[in-house]
């Protein structure tokens, strides 16, 4: 359906008006607060954007889900190829937008793949156990973010150390598919140095990522092997200044076919190792801090048609927080970006230098003001300058009843990756960047800590977008092809409600529903028009809870080089069922889920399998 956006606006406005009898009074305080709005800790309530957020408590309860399983719980966002066989690609959308157009931050800093055709961040490198939290972000976020913030931000916090004494967590998930996943760390403090280190190893036989039409032959298993390790070490020689410093290493190797509908005895491996520092300096009312970080990448596919590839990112952000009294909070820092790509004998390189400022100001208890720039200054095309302003107004509609009005406006980039500018063949040394402009406006009601809704309209305009173009003869046959900057817009618009209510202490609820018109379908092929869903949590006893909840994910295009080229794929709907249950205050916990609970058989990716039912169980012990 396409949302008309006068009267959205129109309901916006009228909400507004019925507000007004609100007396203006100190905001209550709801508990929750998120960082990745404006990178300072923020109250939701005063946060101008919608923001949804993970927690650990909740990931030890789920076990086995990975990244790509959570992010699929949210509202509005869409992993595709995370129902297929554990090493199947990810393709991650936050409304319509790209991998590309999404930014993944890793501890604040984004660890871009520089050696992947789009420099996006895959994430099955990720343990779900090793999280500590994750915030989701929509809409444009360049100005404090750079490149690829252009959708969405997907914000991951990996543990760090919490306790003064010495703690072993240990997790071990067992399920279908001959899957295993393994994980422990230690953590604690001595003296001024705090301590955590990690280790998991992920194991499954999974399933043939390829369907099988083919009743004369039998498709063999695609499996999946993971291992990780990771150490954060935080050393405070005074109150004023404290030094972290980071080490993770991920080994990854994944079988998959030939294509879709074809079997294959095909390896991917990913080598994955980086090593960051994070000098912080603490005075009175502000914080200067360093954060940077080295990745270095390894691909290799293990094929008829092998290839490998290097990727080399350094990133650093050097930054100025300050608190203005106690309600202007201002950030100015710059941001540096390297990234070299190897293939072959060829080792381009590319990099960014981004000067920025944002301030976030209360103007009043129900005002406030967020707004910020960014100068790009890219080392292949030039500069471009992004800006964003996001206004929120909270009302206080009695003691236990807010309602927030919030909207924003933002341009956002995405830089071309080496691949693009540089690649043998297919690359484009003259393409510019992507730019994209956001206009988003809504709602949201707090009643207590017990019920929040959340209403939202967005309207989102792509420029100079890059694709591959495909060259034709006068026959029609294929003769070429290369990456380009596509002439005109690229527009996608849409509605996103969700709901969390606390009906009592014992049962929660949650819905969502978010509805999507492309401006052109061709241009969003495999990005559901519509994602809705239910869910609830019961705690059965003061230690158990039972989890149940439903996803609909809509119809999608999808693009095939045979004929028909284009092929419509049906919603399909997934029902899971997890259940938890803890002793000794929480320090071991049981749990367990079934997922594809109705056993649907759909098409996810066409051409690939998806997993019909499964089961997971998983023990947690804190010593």
């Amino acid at each position: 359906m396409r949302w008309n956006r006068a009267l959205a606006l129109s309901i916006a406005l009228a909400a507004f008006g019925g507000a007004t009898f609100a007396q203006e009074e100190k905001a209550k305080d709801l508990g929750e607060v998120v960082v990745t709005g404006n990178r300072f800790e923020t109250p939701i309530e005063k946060s101008g954007k919608v923001i949804y957020k993970i927690t650990q408590d909740q990931i030890a309860k789920l076990p086995g889900r990975t990244v790509a399983d959570l992010l699929n719980t949210l509202p509005g966002i869409n992993v595709d190829g995370a129902f297929g066989t554990p090493g199947t690609n990810l393709d991650y959308s936050i409304r319509g937008g790209r991998n590309r157009h999404t930014l993944v931050l890793i501890d604040g800093l984004p660890i871009n793949d520089a050696s992947a055709i789009s420099n996006d961040y895959d994430l099955r490198l990720l343990n779900a156990n090793a999280i500590e939290y994750i915030e989701v972000l929509k809409g444009g976020a360049s100005t404090l973010y750079g490149t690829n913030a252009a959708s969405g931000v997907i914000n991951i916090k990996l543990k760090e150390a919490t306790t003064d004494e010495p703690q072993v967590t240990l997790s071990q998930d067992v399920g279908s598919f001959q899957t295993m996943n393994t994980n422990a760390d230690v953590q604690g403090r001595t003296g001024k140095l705090s301590y955590l280190a990690g280790a998991s190893v992920s194991i499954s036989d999974g399933i043939s990522a390829a369907q099988d039409n083919d009743p004369t032959l039998e498709f063999g298993n695609d499996g999946f092997f993971r291992y990780t390790g990771r150490t954060k070490l935080n050393y405070k020689f005074s109150e004023a200044f404290k030094l972290g410093a980071n080490l993770s290493y991920e080994d990854l190797k994944a079988d998959y076919d030939n294509s879709a509908f074809s079997d294959g005895d095909n390896e991917f491996l990913i080598h994955q190792v980086s090593v960051g520092l994070s000098p912080e300096w603490n005075y009175n009312g502000g914080k200067l801090s360093l954060n940077t970080n080295f990745n270095q990448i390894r691909r290799e596919f293990v094929s008829a048609f092998p290839s490998t590839a290097k990727g080399k990112n350094f990133q650093a952000d050097l930054n100025n927080q300050k608190v203005f009294n106690g309600n202007i909070k201002t950030i100015l820092g710059v941001q540096f970006q390297s990234y070299k790509f190897q293939s072959g004998d060829e080792q381009p390189n590319q990099s960014n230098f981004d000067p920025y400022l944002n301030v976030s100001a209360d103007v009043t208890d129900a005002l406030t003001l967020n707004a910020g720039v960014r100068l790009n200054n890219n080392s292949e095309y030039g500069s471009n300058f992004v800006y964003m302003f996001n206004p929120s107004y909270l009302f206080q509609l009695s003691e236990d009843a807010q309602l927030k009005l919030f909207g924003s406006y933002s341009t956002a980039f995405v830089a071309p990756s080496l691949y693009q500018l540089f690649a043998e063949f297919y690359g484009n040394p003259d393409l510019e960047a992507e730019s994209t402009e956001s206009l988003e406006f809504g709602v949201s009601l707090y009643l207590s800590d017990k019920l929040t809704l959340n209403a939202e309209y967005f309207d989102r305009k792509e420029e100079n977008a890059i694709d591959f173009v495909s060259i034709f003869d006068g026959q029609g046959n294929y003769v070429g092809g290369g990456y380009d900057n596509v002439e005109g817009e690229r527009n996608i618009e849409g509605l996103e409600v969700d709901l969390t209510w606390s009906v009592t202490n014992d049962l929660n609820l949650t819905a969502h529903f978010a509805d999507y018109n492309f401006g052109d379908p061709s241009q969003f092929y495999r990005i559901p028009n519509q994602k809705y869903g239910l869910g609830g949590q019961y705690t059965i006893a003061s230690n158990t809870q039972l989890g149940v909840t439903y996803n609909y994910f809509g119809e999608r295009e999808a693009a095939i080089f045979s004929d028909p080229f284009l092929v419509e794929l049906e919603g399909y709907n997934m029902v899971d069922l997890n259940v938890s249950h803890a002793l000794f205050d929480g320090d071991l916990i049981f749990s367990g889920s079934i997922r594809n609970l109705l056993d649907e058989d759909f098409v996810g990716v066409y051409g690939y399998t998806t997993r019909p039912i499964n089961f997971t169980v998983g023990l947690t012990a804190k010593f």
